[in-house]
């Protein structure tokens, strides 16, 4: 791909530099808050060579595939910084954030809620992907040893359990070391990050949603008859839109020449209070809640549940509300050491390749079999998003097939008790966060999500006649 052209056009058909408010872009996505949409040509962006499809909703998303979002992101953001004061005017920069609120008020508020956790997490998801992937190969490594202890009858000497004796005579007692402190630097301070990210996405001061973060896993906690961690993320994200609220409302009656001592003091204290007393007893609450009536629906809706599950996350990927998924993902780590959710949500990769592979195989469009053959074997590795936006949607039903052959995949991962330990990509990228070695398991049920994506796919293809369609 030639990123700088990428960029260019990307502007050009976006109403030129002026138009653009904000820029980011996540794994596979260049996300756009555009300030007039009708100077955007929606044609002419589908039609740029690397773009595999667009999603127009609170931002113009515009999917180019994973790594190539980061570097034609970068792009535009390069030459927005070099926008002069004369070309972007204080009246023009405050219109387009005006046209940006007003945009949003017209969403409905689940899906704000979900469009909110979603850029929260984004900026943390390429840690969470680098953390989980290790975590899954440290764990591995200390359950393999694990598992030759207990053969044969290994016993600890000294501070040593048995476990590390046999890490120890391997010689991977210090990476297993390492790789703990580095997948824990994460995990165990994911409510710090969270806290930073969600002030930013409120508008608040980010320091300040740090500390709030920190203090829902402080230690000393359990003095007060509360438990590091308790409400989880939820109750992270609700102090913080809560403060950025009482922060604006008591800078507006401090004095300015006390607001840099007095406001955050105050609202420091204030959000505190309620944070302890309120909010984490109350999200705790709330996190037991969905945890359990997770757990519970996995259990007793079985099989049926793993097929609605599965089939539905390609539609909310599709959306991008995939990523407010992850509190709950999370949290279900932090409760039980697995996220049986995400195993089951990652087979929605598994049915878009499958269904791509039969378009691939049926279609006499050569630009389609070109999009095809540069998507498949990326959705393979890591993400769905080039199969789902560059093939399957503008296919049409292949998106419809492929959605119903995921939740075949979805059977599998219940009744084979697949899981993960961690969270990150999909397809083989995948296979480290497999959680109690069932990495046979996880393949055979991605497998089954995408050979039955594929005879879906192919037959109904057939019996439209996609094969016979000319360009």
């Amino acid at each position: 791909m030639n990123y700088s052209q990428v960029g260019n056009d990307i502007i050009k058909h976006c109403g030129g530099l002026t138009n653009f408010v904000h820029v980011t872009n996540c794994m596979t996505r260049v996300r756009m808050t555009i300030a007039d949409q009708t100077q955007v040509d929606m044609q002419a962006l589908k039609s740029i060579e690397g773009v595999l499809g667009l999603v127009e909703d609170e931002t113009l998303q515009v999917i180019v595939g994973p790594g190539k979002s980061t570097k034609v992101a970068t792009i535009i953001n390069d030459r927005l910084k070099s926008l002069t004061a004369a070309d972007t005017p204080l009246s023009d920069v405050e219109q387009k954030a005006s046209l940006a609120r007003e945009k949003a008020k017209k969403q409905t508020r689940i899906k704000v809620i979900l469009k909110h956790i979603a850029n929260i997490f984004v900026p943390i998801l390429p840690a969470l992907i680098a953390a989980g992937i290790l975590m899954g190969i440290n764990n591995v490594v200390v359950n393999s040893a694990a598992a030759s202890a207990i053969a044969n009858h290994i016993t600890a000497i000294g501070d040593l359990s048995p476990t590390q004796v046999v890490l120890e005579h391997r010689h991977l007692l210090g990476l297993s070391h390492f790789l703990d402190i580095l997948t824990k630097s994460l995990f165990g301070f994911l409510a710090i990050y969270a806290g930073v990210t969600a002030a930013r996405e409120f508008d608040g001061n980010i320091i300040m949603g740090g500390l709030l973060g920190a203090i829902t896993i402080a230690p000393q906690l359990s003095e007060l008859g509360l438990a590091p961690g308790q409400g989880g993320l939820i109750g992270v994200i609700f102090s913080v839109w809560l403060m950025c609220l009482v922060e604006k409302k008591v800078r507006k009656i401090v004095p300015d020449i006390l607001d840099v001592v007095v406001t955050p003091t105050i609202v420091l204290l204030v959000m505190t209070a309620m944070l302890l007393f309120i909010i984490m007893p109350a999200a705790g609450v709330v996190s037991d809640g969905i945890l359990h009536g997770l757990n519970g629906l996995l259990t007793k809706g079985g099989i049926a549940a793993g097929f609605v599950l599965s089939a539905l996350f390609p539609f909310l990927i599709s959306l991008g509300l995939h990523h407010g998924l992850f509190p709950i993902h999370i949290e279900m780590i932090n409760a039980t050491g697995h996220a049986p959710l995400f195993a089951i949500q990652i087979m929605s990769n598994a049915g878009m390749v499958g269904a791509a592979t039969a378009v691939l195989m049926l279609t006499r469009d050569p630009v389609m079999k070109k999009i095809a053959k540069g998507a498949i074997p990326t959705s393979i590795l890591a993400v769905g998003e080039p199969t789902i936006f560059g093939v399957n949607i503008p296919a049409g039903f292949a998106f419809i097939t492929g959605s119903i052959g995921a939740g075949f995949g979805g059977v599998m991962v219940v009744l084979l008790g697949v899981s993960t330990n961690g969270i990150g990509a999909a397809g083989l990228s995948a296979l480290p966060l497999i959680a109690d070695g069932k990495y046979l398991q996880y393949i055979l049920a991605w497998l089954t999500g995408c050979s039955a994506a594929f005879v879906l796919t192919y037959l109904v293809g057939k019996v439209r006649g996609y094969d016979k369609e000319t360009v």
